[in-house]
């Protein structure tokens, strides 16, 4: 299974704020579209609220629609966020498709970095994470772990008793990881790897999919192509190849319709 191009988002440490990671990727999209930065919205019980920024294309003719738009949220995500702080995000990006903006009317919203990005980049080194689990310095970690159980029992371990009681942590988890292989080898597996990174791609594809049909993309660079606009796991547009060979409407769906007029 494949998830399209190869995501690449920005290595952590790479933006030190939310506002460095916008102000990066909107001067990159100034060359296709124009941009509009911090448009106000309301929502239909009447609340206000506002969006990081609205994109138009500056060549429309390519797009279905009559007057294509879209809108961006940004969020400055940490290798240790939650998932709860990711589907909050996804949240308020759902919420967003039904505001009308000022200007603009409903919008599809995309979201930058895809809240998918972790999951796929976690795809891509499954193999390296399993090797850490058996690594000398996971060793080296173990024991470490022994002695300070002992000293917070006032108890100071022998050497001996360390060495011991950290390699048949290690030997177990190298049992568990040959269990592990020969499971995913009767599945139909390759190996244990192969099975984790299946399923891992195989979520995202359904995730990407829900999040397409609840009117929400992504807005990510990808191996390539450059940067790219998806929506249910398919290129609307790209840096590299511009709108997709069929004409793409940007509005937002309607029940199971969306509701683009021909030009």
């Amino acid at each position: 299974m494949r998830y399209g191009p190869k995501m690449l988002p920005p290595p952590p440490g790479t933006f030190a704020s939310e506002k460095d990671l916008s102000s990066f990727v909107l001067s990159k999209m100034d060359q296709w579209f124009h941009v509009e930065e911090q448009v106000s919205g309301q929502y239909w019980t009447g609340e206000r609220t506002r969006i990081d920024a609205v994109l138009k294309p500056r060549d429309p003719e390519p797009w279905l629609d009559p007057d294509p738009a879209f809108g961006v949220e940004f969020k400055h995500l940490f290798p240790n966020s939650s998932v709860s702080d990711r589907y909050g995000w996804v949240d308020q990006a759902v919420s967003y498709t039904h505001c009308n903006w000022e200007g603009y009317g409903r919008l599809a919203i995309f979201l930058c970095p895809s809240p998918l990005s972790q999951l796929l980049a976690r795809a891509d080194s499954i193999e390296s994470a399993r090797q850490r689990r058996i690594s000398p310095d996971l060793l080296d970690q173990e024991k470490d772990r022994v002695r300070q159980y002992g000293r917070s029992f006032d108890k100071e371990y022998s050497d001996a008793y360390v060495e011991r009681t950290a390699l048949e942590a290690h030997r177990r988890r190298i049992g568990e990881m040959t269990y592990e292989e020969f499971v995913a080898r009767a599945d139909g597996y390759a190996n244990a790897e192969e099975r984790q990174r299946e399923h891992d791609l195989r979520v995202a594809d359904e995730l990407t999919h829900l999040l397409g049909q609840l009117n929400v993309g992504e807005l990510m660079p990808h191996e390539g192509t450059g940067w790219m606009l998806t929506r249910s796991g398919e290129r609307l547009w790209s840096e590299r190849h511009g709108v997709t060979g069929r004409r793409c409407s940007l509005l937002p769906r309607i029940g199971s319709q969306r509701r683009p007029k021909s030009r």
